[in-house]
């Protein structure tokens, strides 16, 4: 596994940064049978500023390489070459009110791509009080979607069908977190964090050979692929015909919980513990959106309460 690093850093204070670094990591990555499984070159600049402020950037390129796990045990597949970039910024670690933020870009030879951004947000309102929020967001369409393996395959993939496909993914989320003291051994948190998420599934297709990453795209050389009322879709190849699963999905939850810690006594605790889980799904694989995040309040789901104590015994 060779890899090497590569850093320049500069610690002496000037009137622009307090200090910054610039660095470049490669990373080669080998199977037991010498197939090169990844390959990377990330070049990044770390910056933190006279005000203590912290920015850094990094860029990476990744190279074709050979994944022995994304056929579930099967023949060995290729991965596309790609690159990704990805900016962090944030304000001093010991300001009362915290924030930072990050951002990714990314794609591939295939047509892949990904977009994140997500946030972190903390202040303290009194001197009792500590409240938190980060927020998350992603669009991920991703080339190597293993669906299923089905037999009746060409004898090129041991007469196997290795089932793959696109999907076209969507997610946000929004974590909430806030604090109160009452007294130095008593205090309450609560937790609450609304997700949604979808998944389109589209151009299913079969691995052509070991070693590669061409498919056999249903639809096209004499093959025929058809969606059904239910989601699923009847595949007919030759005299061979088979059903793949419904797999889109559209899903949303919130989970949240609300605990009074209590140490009644030297080494004694008691907690009092309410938690809510809610979720729901649908067949649907279309965008999600801040309404549906927030829909997921009112998803059906449960309540659990639990109390749990803890005794400190002295031993002598």
């Amino acid at each position: 596994m060779p890899t090497f690093n590569v850093r320049y850093r500069e610690t002496r204070p000037g009137t622009i940064f307090r200090s910054y670094s610039i660095g470049v990591n490669q990373n080669t990555e080998w199977t037991w049978d010498l197939n090169r499984q990844a390959r990377s070159v990330r070049p990044s600049v770390n910056l933190t500023w006279a005000n203590y402020w912290t920015t850094s950037f990094s860029v990476t390129r990744t190279f074709r390489g050979f994944d022995t796990a994304l056929t579930r045990g099967g023949p060995v597949m290729q991965r596309p070459s790609g690159w990704s970039s990805n900016l962090e910024v944030g304000n001093r670690s010991t300001s009362q009110t915290r924030w930072s933020g990050s951002a990714s870009l990314g794609g591939n030879e295939d047509g892949g791509r990904s977009r994140r951004a997500s946030a972190s947000f903390s202040f303290r309102p009194g001197p009792r009080w500590n409240f938190s929020m980060e927020p998350f967001v992603e669009r991920l369409t991703e080339v190597q979607q293993y669906v299923a393996t089905i037999a009746g395959g060409r004898p090129a993939t041991f007469d196997n069908r290795y089932v793959f496909s696109y999907i076209d993914r969507s997610t946000l989320s929004m974590e909430y977190r806030v604090g109160f003291r009452f007294k130095p051994d008593m205090n309450l948190d609560l937790y609450a964090e609304p997700f949604a998420s979808s998944g389109r599934y589209y151009d299913f297709g079969e691995l052509l050979a070991p070693a590669v990453r061409d498919r056999l795209v249903y639809g096209t050389s004499g093959m025929v692929i058809q969606r059904q009322s239910d989601g699923t879709h009847i595949v007919t190849a030759g005299e061979s015909r088979f059903t793949l699963k419904a797999r889109d999905f559209n899903v949303r939850s919130f989970r949240s919980n609300l605990v009074l810690r209590w140490e009644w006594r030297p080494g004694s605790t008691l907690y009092v513990a309410w938690q809510q889980d809610r979720a729901a799904s649908e067949i649907l694989g279309t965008h999600v959106g801040w309404g549906d995040m927030f829909r997921s309040l009112a998803a059906p789901g449960a309540n659990y309460f639990v109390v749990k104590t803890s005794f400190w015994l002295p031993v002598r």
